[in-house]
């Protein structure tokens, strides 16, 4: 009896191992990540074709994810901002001072990390990969999504307002959609074009300009949408309740996941 349970357990092992490794040698040109809450908390690392590789579970919820530069993860909570390696391990938690503080989304480009903010303060912060603070910039308004542009710029979701900012906190531009009744949620970036999804009185994503910020199209969805990252044909991935979805940027689904908990919810996106 103990010879087979050790031989089952070192099978166990084997596998887990091999399932690291993929992970680690596929983490971004292959699988994209999103994160879950409610009935259970974490991030599960999916192959292009919506097949579980992998879970990072945590002991605390996800309000954002972002995919590092090093098979790492960046993940935010409260006034945390948490660095993972792919295979599960905590690197890093950066608990900032003031409790009030909530970050509310996470971006990753080159060697930065931004994060928005709200609580007791709003803004977003401009941290090096170790999570050390090199600048903030307050804001005035909270912010729900946060992406990292190509030209040292940065893409903010706010109510029915997308805006453009420089990563020296310096306004470039903002959008404000003529409906009071949308509220921008996440954003992202992908081949020369700014993703927005937006919820309220209208459902799906917009697909912008990445300097001018007009709308070249959107895609009208029947569910309110978690998180939103680009695929790798000209295609997108978007979360909404306990699914997963992959539609193309003419808003064409190719395909879906449901994961068999309906109170479990993902929300952000990464790659």
């Amino acid at each position: 009896m103990n010879r087979k349970f050790d031989l089952s357990r070192l099978l166990r092992i084997t596998v887990l191992l091999g399932l690291f490794l993929n992970m680690s040698g596929m983490a971004v040109a292959n699988n994209f990540f999103a994160a879950y809450n409610v009935a259970q908390q974490g991030v599960t690392v999916r192959t292009l074709n919506l097949q579980q590789v992998g879970v990072i579970p945590t002991t605390h919820p996800v309000n954002g994810v972002a995919a590092g530069p090093n098979n790492d993860l960046y993940m935010v909570n409260q006034n945390h901002i948490y660095n993972y390696s792919v295979t599960g391990q905590l690197i890093k938690d950066m608990n900032f001072p003031d409790a009030g503080v909530n970050y509310t989304d996470i971006s990753v480009r080159g060697n930065r990390v931004y994060a928005s903010y709200n609580g007791s303060q709003k803004g977003f912060t401009v941290r090096d990969l170790a999570l050390n603070q090199l600048a903030f910039y307050q804001t005035g308004f909270s912010i729900n999504g946060i992406a990292a542009g190509i030209n040292n710029d940065l893409y903010l979701a706010s109510g029915n307002k997308i805006y453009r900012y420089g990563t020296n906190g310096v306004l470039l531009k903002v959008m404000t959609f003529p409906d009071a009744g949308i509220i921008y949620n996440d954003v992202a970036v992908i081949c020369g074009r700014l993703l927005a999804t937006y919820s309220g009185s209208q459902k799906g994503f917009t697909i912008r300009d990445l300097v001018t910020l007009d709308q070249y199209s959107f895609v009208q969805t029947p569910f309110d949408i978690g998180g939103i990252v680009g695929g790798s044909n000209n295609d997108v991935y978007i979360s909404g309740a306990n699914k997963l979805y992959n539609y193309t940027l003419a808003g064409q689904q190719i395909q879906s996941f449901t994961w068999p908990q309906a109170n479990l919810v993902y929300g952000d996106l990464t790659r």
